[in-house]
């Protein structure tokens, strides 16, 4: 089999997803590390998102969950990361989609919140996408670089407004994983999930960061040390757990995402349908507001729509716990 190509670098979270994910199901697959924005090869591939990825046919995908279902539909009996129970793999899309639509706000503040935090990662993300630079064109890239990060914050929502919220919810997030996490422990049993490989991508850059790192290894340093383990399973062997066993941690975050994701996306898809500039809405007891973003109105789509696709049996099954977390009002319309 011709090997996929993954075109990213170290300090992305999505394209560290796709890698890690393709090194537990054991996919022939090169790493080019390249930024796909300043590459020659994939200026034209549109949207250009990180990673792009090179199919063995030499077509081009991005999307980090494209790509993870799309592997998945194309090598179906090769250590899957859906969870087979199709309610529990409702939940790993819902976990999965705040780790890679959320969580990353969290990390887009620390990143570019505070100067040293700024100038570490800007430093890495053009050392890997640049080869060759000097220290004086480094530098330069760097404060470039800076300059162009910090002046999208607004349009994400990391203002110093929403600071104390999306801290709040990362410290959150740690202590939900931090007495889970363990060697061949993951949130469905004992194989790792989607949902598993989108909190590491967003968590292993977390905690190469200065700021947010310390603090994991402060306040969760078990999960310092599952961020490490998740990068390569590619030897771990499990099975999913029983259909009616759900661990505490995917309680937690199911929680998580009743509090701050999904009220988001409910107010996010509201202001995009009034056509008003800003969304305004109370997540976890603090106002949030940004701009409204047209791809998180398709995120409660695509969410809504799975939630309706399950059978009567496996919604049933889920109502107690959306219920009690706040989720299931969003996720009904």
């Amino acid at each position: 089999m011709k090997p996929y190509r993954i075109i990213g670098i170290e300090s992305s979270p999505y394209a560290v997803k796709v890698r890690a994910v393709m090194r537990y199901r054991r996919l022939p697959h090169r790493w080019v590390a390249r930024m796909p924005q300043f590459f020659e090869e994939t200026r034209a591939v549109r949207p250009l998102l990180m990673p792009v990825v090179q199919y063995p046919d030499g077509s081009y995908r991005t999307d980090s969950t494209t790509i993870v279902h799309e592997l998945d539909a194309a090598h179906p009996d090769e250590r899957s990361v859906l969870p087979a129970d199709p309610a529990k793999a409702f939940l790993n899309d819902l976990i999965e989609d705040m780790a890679d639509e959320w969580l990353t706000k969290s990390l887009f503040h620390y990143r570019f919140n505070h100067a040293g935090d700024a100038r570490a990662a800007a430093a890495w993300v053009m050392d890997d996408a640049f080869p060759g630079l000097s220290s004086d064109e480094l530098t330069g890239r760097t404060e470039d670089f800076i300059a162009r990060q910090t002046s999208r914050m607004p349009l994400v929502g990391c203002t110093p407004e929403n600071a104390l919220l999306l801290e709040a919810f990362y410290a959150e997030l740690l202590d939900a994983l931090e007495g889970f996490v363990a060697t061949d422990c993951f949130l469905f049993g004992g194989r790792p999930s989607a949902a598993d490989f989108a909190l590491y991508g967003q968590l292993s850059t977390l905690s190469a960061d200065p700021t947010p790192g310390a603090l994991m290894r402060e306040r969760a340093p078990r999960v310092w040390h599952w961020t490490g383990r998740m990068a390569d399973l590619s030897g771990a062997e499990g099975d999913w757990a029983d259909a009616d066993s759900l661990a505490p941690a995917v309680e937690a975050l199911v929680a998580l995402a009743g509090r701050y994701y999904l009220p988001y996306l409910t107010a996010n898809a509201e202001a995009l349908d009034e056509g008003r500039e800003m969304v305004a809405v109370e997540l976890a007891g603090r106002r949030y507001a940004q701009p409204p973003f047209r791809f998180h109105g398709k995120c409660l789509s695509i969410l809504r729509h799975a939630f309706a696709a399950l059978l009567d049996g496996e919604r049933e099954r889920l109502r107690p716990l959306l219920a009690r977390t706040g989720c299931l009002t969003h996720l009904q319309g």
